[in-house]
């Protein structure tokens, strides 16, 4: 039964996961699927199919306010898609034939991957006397075919677990193909709805999406991206990182407890 308070909760647990989620290009799904299952005990697939309908949320909420010059590379971002939603469509078909115990193990692998990249970036920062830019337009792709292979394991785990596969896209465009830090966040949030698109429909097809779940979520997460959009400009982003990495730590031993208990 869904009460008026869990709605609430469900708004809420949305806005601030699109914050998150269109600050780091990560598309929010990362928060969002240990969240409904470990606070709210909803099922695994359950839970992994509202994530991909707020992913697409995110991805839209970005691209519609984001600003002239820093929003994604459409070129860019449309040619890796190819790879990617072929590997979301079946990674969304396998997710009906594995466990739920093998499927909270596996976001806790992927949430550990996503909390030691996070760590890199943040100990590449320290030191530097002058800081990158995260936007500028002299830039050209490079390494075309370990950013399509890549992409399309990417599409595979965001069928799979309903994570978008921004941790995996966002360190790929920016650390083997040399796209701007700022650009390649942009392109995913731009590229994960598309990917969320490619496998949804497999969940809704298994009946594994809500509507009095995906409804509230959704809207929290729309508008939880915008204000991402407008408030990145504006926060430290080393200690919004470092308060990430702690909070997808904590989210990953859960998961694999829970995981290892079922």
């Amino acid at each position: 039964m869904v009460t008026e308070v869990i709605l609430l909760a469900l708004v809420v647990t949305g806005l601030v996961a699109g914050i998150l989620g269109s600050l780091l290009g990560l598309g929010g799904g990362i928060f969002l699927v240990p969240i409904l299952t470990l606070l709210f005990g909803f099922p695994i697939r359950v839970a992994v199919g509202t994530s991909l309908v707020s992913v697409i949320a995110t991805s839209a909420g970005v691209s519609a306010v984001a600003p002239r010059g820093r929003g994604a590379d459409v070129g860019l971002a449309l040619r890796l898609e190819v790879a990617t939603a072929a590997g979301a469509i079946t990674g969304g078909w396998l997710a009906g034939r594995v466990s739920a115990q093998v499927l909270s193990i596996l976001f806790a692998g992927v949430v550990f991957l996503t909390a030691t990249y996070l760590l890199y970036k943040a100990h590449q920062k320290v030191g530097q006397p002058n800081p990158e830019r995260l936007f500028h337009q002299n830039y050209q792709p490079h390494h075309w075919w370990a950013g399509l292979s890549v992409s399309s394991l990417a599409g595979m785990i965001s069928g799979l677990l309903g994570v978008g596969g921004g941790f995996i896209k966002v360190p790929v465009m920016y650390a083997m193909m040399e796209v701007p830090l700022g650009i390649a966040t942009a392109t995913s949030n731009f590229m994960v709805g598309i990917t969320a698109a490619a496998s949804v429909f497999v969940y809704y097809g298994r009946g594994d999406i809500h509507p009095l779940v995906v409804v509230p979520i959704a809207l929290g997460v729309f508008v939880g991206a915008i204000l991402g959009v407008y408030t990145l400009s504006r926060l430290r982003v080393t200690w919004l990182r470092l308060a990430l990495i702690a909070l997808l730590l904590l989210m990953g031993v859960q998961m694999l407890v829970q995981g290892l208990n079922s």
